[in-house]
Parts: structure tokens; sequence; C-alpha cells
């Protein structure tokens, strides 16, 4: 662990990987319901491999949330966040952080379109994505690899 304090940091190899293997019971479902295994490190390896936009957040010295922004193809990226059972800890600074940074950051870029998947059943997920600005665009029915619907929020230029 590099941060030992509090806030937001850059994307980093090993805090990444903390808050994969700890990720919060419904983002394992959310997350893993899309991908051919349930391998947290993999998805941790390819989030710190991929990501052209992210952040950790911080709190009591541990990593506790991901957020990262992977391009699709030119001015289209994937919006993604992850994060253990302490995500209401920092979870105002994580709000400000993508309203602030991350996506000022990918429309100032190229971006014409962010988009995010979330799992039907996941709430909690899609109230937040709303006052983070996202509008639900789709279903995406059966998009899960049992099956599962999904909901297809984006932010557009």
């Amino acid at each position: 662990m590099v941060n030992v304090g509090a806030g937001i940091a850059p994307l980093e190899r090993d805090a990444v990987a903390f808050v994969a293997q700890r990720m919060r019971a419904r983002d394992r479902e959310e997350i893993f319901a899309t991908r051919w295994d349930d391998d947290a490190a993999a998805v941790a390896a390819e989030t710190t491999a991929l990501a052209r936009f992210g952040c950790v957040a911080w709190s009591a010295g541990q990593s506790v949330a991901v957020v990262c922004a992977i391009p699709m193809w030119p001015a289209v990226w994937s919006v993604g966040m992850y994060a253990t059972d302490r995500w209401p800890s920092v979870a105002p600074s994580v709000t400000r952080w993508i309203k602030r940074v991350l996506i000022p950051g990918l429309m100032a870029v190229g971006a014409h379109r962010a988009e995010c998947r979330s799992l039907a059943t996941h709430d909690a997920s899609h109230r937040w994505l709303e006052r983070l600005g996202a509008m639900r665009e789709a279903v995406l029915s059966g998009y899960g690899r049992n099956r599962e619907d999904f909901f297809l929020y984006v932010w557009t230029r």
C-alpha cells in the first residue's frame, strides 16, 4: 500500500488488487456476470493495464474503491467502479471526483460517449449513476452469462 491517509490517488497495482480481492458482494455479482471467470486478480490486472483514467479512493490508510475508464474505441469509453464494504467512507469523495475530474476529463480528450453497464437488480448503483448525471439508455436483456439483465447508462456530449 502506498497511500497512508485518506483521499483520492492515482490507480496503483497493489491498491487496485487489494480492493478487487475484497470487493462488495453486489460488485462481485455484477462484474463476474460479464466475465469468463470469477477471478478478482484478473479484474485488478485488467483495470491497471487498460484504464486510461481512474483513481483509488482511500480511507484510514486502506484502499476502498476503484474507479476506471477504459477506451472502447475512439471517443467512446467504458466506466466502472468497484469497492470494499467500506464504500460509505469514500462515497462522497468518489462522487465529487467523478463529477469534477473523470467526466470532464473524458470530454476534454474528445469523448462523446461514456457508458456503464449495471446489473438490473443493483438499485443502489442505478440511483448513484443517475446522481452522477448518467442517463439510462437501454435494457440489455439476458446480457449476463447466466442471462442476467443489465441496464446501460450513458453520459454523452
